[in-house]
């Protein structure tokens, strides 16, 4: 049985914040903030993004009311009402509260009546994660209407506040720079994507053809984390004897270790090409290669990677990315992206797409490809 994304709905919380009021809503950090602000704008290529977070710092909409916003939008574009959701999939990297799970949330603030949910915790790769058990579902007969969304409120853990007692790293009192320059990088918002098991009576559906997840953290080291003050593994946040001690240490800090990111690179086009070499798609048949990314130095690294190892590669034309404008939402990125596209017209009838989805936690890489179908097309 097949299975198909019949309607998208995303969430953007506020108004789009250009990068000269960045620090007006999330404050600065030691004595070369704005300096590091530049720089890393400069390299990422984001112009706005979205903060569910005011300039008094507080916060307008919890994470979890995010990823509902989206969910209620999917679902105002579908044939179907809340009563009829049977699986609720929900995606976040920072949950509002470390438990219950995010779906549970989710499921009491959406309030549908009672049905299966799940939830998957990571960083990128989450959303893809909450999208494939949607999908698996479907096909297997399981449900006939499934909602996977994924959503990120990082703002909040962002706030110049929140690093007053962290320990300085430097001599100018600056915070480290792994934790530093995420603070101008990430931003809030949430995307939701109906599956059911047959295409909407009217305008473009995505049959859903396969989607892959592959894990490299038997081989790779820890890159983005949060809960440690290091990589190591040695000592997490709850071994300190206060969460306060830990929070001065930079243990309850998101951090990313920059020297690692090549490899991300390297990992993804990996994938690419071993899904390739097993026929699992044709370059030349895409019309469409939405991907998500952290900046546009790393969409040119990737092109540059592609082109050395001389694979079929998508052409730049068939890329797509809305990261300039939405900035880096995380594992909703990819919904925000294809909700987009959908809802700007840009994709018709006969349409492939191949989703790429890489994550730096400890390196996955997700993939997905999509089929474009009319209006109650089987």
């Amino acid at each position: 049985m097949p299975a198909y994304i019949t309607a998208m709905g995303s969430f953007l919380p506020g108004e789009p914040v250009p990068n000269e009021e960045v620090e007006e809503y999330i404050g600065s950090v030691g004595r070369a903030s704005s300096g590091l602000r530049e720089q890393t704008l400069d390299n990422c290529g984001i112009k706005t993004r979205h903060y569910a977070i005011d300039k008094q710092q507080k916060t307008l909409f919890s994470n979890t009311e995010l990823a509902v916003g989206a969910i209620r939008r999917a679902v105002e574009r579908s044939n179907i009402t809340l009563d009829d959701i049977d699986l609720i999939a929900a995606a976040t990297g920072l949950p509002d509260l470390i438990a219950p799970g995010f779906a549970s949330g989710v499921h009491g603030e959406l309030g549908s009546p009672p049905c299966e949910i799940v939830s998957t915790h990571g960083i990128c790769s989450s959303g893809m994660m909450a999208l494939k058990n949607a999908y698996l579902q479907v096909v297997a007969g399981e449900k006939k209407n499934a909602v996977a969304c994924a959503s990120e409120l990082i703002s909040r853990l962002m706030k110049s506040d929140r690093f007053t007692d962290v320990r300085p790293v430097s001599d100018d009192g600056a915070i480290a720079m792994e934790i530093a320059f995420l603070r101008y990088m990430l931003s809030d918002g949430a995307g939701a994507a109906l599956v059911q098991d047959r295409p909407a009576a009217e305008g473009i559906s995505l049959r859903i053809d396969w989607i892959s997840l592959t894990s490299y953290a038997n081989t790779e080291r820890t890159c983005m984390y949060m809960g440690a003050a290091d990589n190591s593994g040695k000592r997490s946040w709850l071994d300190y004897p206060s969460a306060a001690e830990a929070a001065v240490d930079g243990a309850l800090a998101l951090r990313q270790d920059l020297g690692l990111l090549p490899h991300l690179v390297r990992l993804g086009v990996k994938e690419y090409q071993r899904l390739l070499d097993e026929g699992r798609f044709d370059p030349d048949e895409l019309a469409w290669f939405p991907a998500h990314y952290s900046s546009e130095r790393m969409k040119s690294m990737v092109l540059k990677e592609i082109e050395k190892k001389k694979l079929r590669g998508p052409s730049v034309e068939k890329w797509y990315s809305n990261l300039t404008r939405v900035g880096n939402i995380g594992s909703a990125s990819i919904y925000v992206i294809l909700e987009e596209m959908l809802g700007e017209g840009m994709i018709s009838a006969g349409d492939k797409l191949l989703l790429m989805v890489p994550e730096s936690g400890r390196f996955a890489v997700s993939f997905a490809h999509l089929t474009a179908v009319s209006g109650g097309e089987v």
